[in-house]
């Protein structure tokens, strides 16, 4: 009888923990029907982990996004500053207009192609600082057309060529458009 006292201890422990944890395990899945419940009934959304985590890192990419807009924003006065020095010389008498494009990202273009895209359509001129930021950020790119104007910074291309592109029927539009004032 000896011999068997160790085994049934083992196997006596083994089914109450093993009932406990089921339990542990149905308390979970209670608790979780109840916030849900409670979400439904108050109006308020519940989020997953998944989505907070989501949503959160789309506010820091916003943040830096914003941090590096007010970073070319202080360089931009000096631009401004030395246009007026040239107006004022009455060298330029208008400022160039912004080229635009309408590009077409196929489906499966990777992010090095996507960049030279860009870079060929004068659109960007760092191809490596695109691609690097691209990555930093995890950002994807998205299939279809887009709307760029020649010499944008790399943060304005990244957030046009990641966000949602143009029906086919506005791309065709922007691009009579632009055809018809090259041509005119």
């Amino acid at each position: 009888m000896l011999k068997n006292r160790s085994f049934l201890i083992g196997l006596g422990s083994g089914i109450i923990i093993g009932a406990l944890l089921f339990q542990l395990m149905l308390l979970g899945d209670q608790s979780k029907d109840q916030l849900k419940r409670i979400g439904e009934e108050s109006g308020a959304k519940v989020y997953t982990q998944a989505e907070v985590d989501a949503m959160l890192e789309a506010d820091r990419a916003t943040a830096r996004l914003d941090e590096q807009l007010k970073a070319e924003q202080e360089k931009a006065p000096v631009a401004d500053s030395a246009a007026e020095v040239d107006e004022a010389g009455g060298d330029q008498d208008v400022p160039p207009k912004a080229v635009e494009h309408v590009i077409r990202i196929e489906a499966g273009t990777g992010l090095n192609e996507t960049a030279a895209l860009l870079a060929a359509n004068r659109v960007i001129r760092d191809e490596a600082k695109f691609v690097k930021l691209m990555k930093e950020q995890d950002k994807r790119v998205r299939a279809g057309f887009f709307l760029l104007s020649e010499g944008i910074s790399v943060a304005e291309a990244m957030e046009i060529v990641t966000n949602q592109p143009l029906t086919e029927r506005k791309a065709k539009e922007f691009a009579d458009r632009i055809e018809a004032l090259e041509a005119g």
